[in-house]
C-alpha cells in the first residue's frame, strides 16, 4: 500500500512538529531543573542564615528554663525531705521509743543494759514538749500493733485438736 505524495507530506510535517514539540519540553524540562536546584540552594542558604540561628536560641531558652526549673524543684525537694526529716525526728522516733519501752517493760526486759540503750537513742531527749494528736495517734498505732503480734503469736503456739475435721465425721453426718 502506498500513500500518496499529500498524505506523506502531511506525515513528515507532523513528525518535525512532534520533533519540535519534544525538543521544546526536554528545554523546558532542563529551565526547570535548573530552577529547582536554585531554589534547593537558596533555601539551604535561608536555613544556614535565618532559621538555625532562631532553632539555637529557642533550644538554649528552653534548656534555660529546664535548668531554672529544675534548680528551684531540687531546692523544694530538699526543703521537703528537711521537713519530713524533722517531722520524723520530732515525731514518729519517740513514739517508737515509747511504744519500745513499754513492750520492754511488760516483757520484762527494761532492765537490760542494752535494752536501755537501744531505746534511750530512739527515745525523745528531755525536752518539754506539747502533746500533739499524731502522738496518741503513734502510740495507739504502736499498741494495736502490739496486740496484733501477741494474738498472732498465741494463735500459733495453741494446741487446738478440734479444728481438724475427720473423714468418719463426714460420713456419719445427718443429710439434710
Amino acid at each position: 500500500m502506498s500513500s500518496t505524495r499529500k498524505r506523506q507530506k502531511a506525515l513528515k510535517n507532523l513528525r518535525s512538529s512532534a520533533d519540535r514539540l519534544w525538543n521544546d519540553q526536554q528545554e523546558i524540562l532542563d529551565r526547570a531543573n535548573h530552577v529547582a536546584r536554585e531554589a534547593s540552594l537558596q533555601l539551604g542558604e535561608y536555613t544556614k542564615e535565618e532559621v538555625v540561628p532562631r532553632v539555637r536560641i529557642a533550644t538554649k531558652n528552653a534548656s534555660d528554663t529546664v535548668a531554672k526549673v529544675s534548680a528551684r524543684n531540687l531546692a523544694n525537694v530538699k526543703v521537703a525531705g528537711e521537713q519530713a526529716k524533722s517531722k520524723f525526728n520530732s515525731d514518729v522516733l519517740p513514739a517508737i521509743g515509747g511504744g519500745l519501752a513499754s513492750a520492754a517493760g511488760a516483757v520484762g526486759l527494761s532492765d537490760n543494759k542494752t535494752v536501755k540503750t537501744a531505746i534511750s537513742k530512739v527515745s525523745p531527749k528531755a525536752a518539754k514538749k506539747q502533746s500533739h494528736v499524731g502522738t496518741y495517734v503513734a502510740f495507739a498505732t504502736a499498741a494495736a500493733a502490739l496486740v496484733g503480734i501477741g494474738y498472732a503469736v498465741w494463735q500459733t503456739f495453741r494446741a487446738d485438736d478440734e479444728l481438724w475435721i475427720s473423714e468418719d465425721e463426714i460420713d456419719t453426718a445427718p443429710t439434710v
